[in-house]
């Protein structure tokens, strides 16, 4: 009987199915839609006219960008440059933020005073002669004398009973911010009618009245930086040297008073200013006796 051959059949096993390319379409499908969301997310975050710019470029690109006009930018960035603590510009800052400030409380005392003196319906009439006016100085109060006597006895530095009181209420302000301030009198080019007296006493005397009367109204002695009598040096008009409004005795209270940031000056400037100082020869002669006035 003849043997029946077996056959042996060898088939190459494959390690791995392949499933096609399915998988990337969807995953491209996934990505698109991602980026469409974050698309409208920062679209809703724009402005209305960057939205608007957007919404005409998609409805119409063609059109859109023929009318656009070449040089505009949608989005604008504005470079501030730093300042850094101890530089100058930092320095300069500062000061300009200072004197804003100073500006802002100038005009808030000064509706303060007005606000205070108009409670009075005694001193109405007296306050048309009361000024109160924020200079690049500081803060200036005018008590203006008219064609009669207003706040002081004619030809005298005695304070008139109103304008004590007046002094009073202005005090009572004065003397809560404790700002400091500079007390003035003034006359007109009139020369005083009297023999041993002058304008400049005058002056200097009312100027004493009024700050007396601050000091007893509640402003504090650490207060006043000057008193003064300037006579007719700093005439209100100077076109009409003898105008009646030239006579005023005035309360200034200065931005500058010793307390405002300074601005360095460069040290090499400085120093070269100051040995140019000691470089000047100075002349130092005996002043002459002064008068001797003899008493009646």
């Amino acid at each position: 009987m003849a043997e029946t051959p077996i056959i042996i059949k060898k088939k190459k096993a494959h390690g791995h199915a392949h499933h096609g390319g399915s998988w990337k379409v969807a995953y491209a499908d996934f990505v698109t839609a991602m980026w469409a969301f974050f698309m409208v997310m920062w679209i809703m975050g724009l402005s209305d006219d960057v939205k608007q710019k957007i919404q005409g470029y998609f409805n119409d690109p063609l059109g859109f960008m023929k009318n656009q006009p070449k040089a505009q930018a949608v989005f604008s960035v504005k470079s501030v440059p730093s300042s850094k603590p101890g530089s100058s510009n930092s320095k300069a800052s500062d000061a300009v933020l200072h004197e804003e400030k100073q500006q802002l409380e100038a005009k808030k005392l000064k509706d303060k005073l007005t606000k205070e003196l108009s409670k009075s319906a005694d001193l109405k009439e007296l306050l048309k002669n009361v000024e109160i006016t924020i200079t690049p100085e500081g803060i200036r109060v005018e008590l203006l004398e008219s064609t009669g006597a207003v706040f002081f006895e004619s030809g005298r530095a005695d304070l008139k009973p109103d304008a004590v009181e007046l002094i009073k209420r202005m005090a009572a302000v004065l003397g809560n911010t404790g700002r400091r301030m500079i007390v003035e009198g003034h006359t007109d080019a009139k020369p005083y009618a009297g023999k041993g007296y002058t304008n400049w006493d005058l002056s200097t005397d009312r100027a004493l009245a009024l700050q007396r009367a601050l000091a007893i109204g509640g402003v504090e002695e650490e207060q006043f930086l000057a008193v003064r009598g300037l006579a007719a040096t700093q005439l209100r008009k100077p076109s009409d040297p003898f105008h009646y409004s030239n006579r005023r005795v005035s309360i200034l209270l200065p931005f500058n008073d010793g307390k405002d940031p300074q601005i360095d000056m460069p040290k090499a400037e400085e120093k070269s200013k100051i040995d140019g100082m000691f470089r000047q020869p100075l002349d130092i002669v005996p002043r002459p006796p002064l008068p001797t006035v003899k008493k009646s």
